[in-house]
């Protein structure tokens, strides 16, 4: 018996994080040159959870403003999936 012959899916079911990686980048590829401001965070936030409702999406992420400190680079929107599921 291995290690993880025992182990059950998190959520009851597979989750193939590049296929969903392929759904989030598609989503995302619709608002690219975008000002990063709170409205563009809705809107993604909105579809992403629309694909969850859909089933497209099982994997938990979160949608989250990247701000450079030194202001040398522009705010940017990133969506990151939790990969220990």
């Amino acid at each position: 018996m291995s290690l993880h012959e025992d182990e059950h899916p998190f959520y009851g079911y597979d989750i193939i994080r590049k296929q969903e990686q392929e759904i989030v980048d598609g989503i995302l590829a619709k608002y690219k040159g975008r000002k990063a401001d709170d409205t563009l965070h809705k809107e993604i936030w909105n579809e992403l959870q629309q694909a969850k409702y859909q089933g497209l999406l099982k994997m938990p992420f979160k949608v989250v403003f990247r701000r450079d400190e030194s202001n040398l680079f522009p705010t940017y929107i990133e969506v990151i999936l939790d990969t220990k599921v």
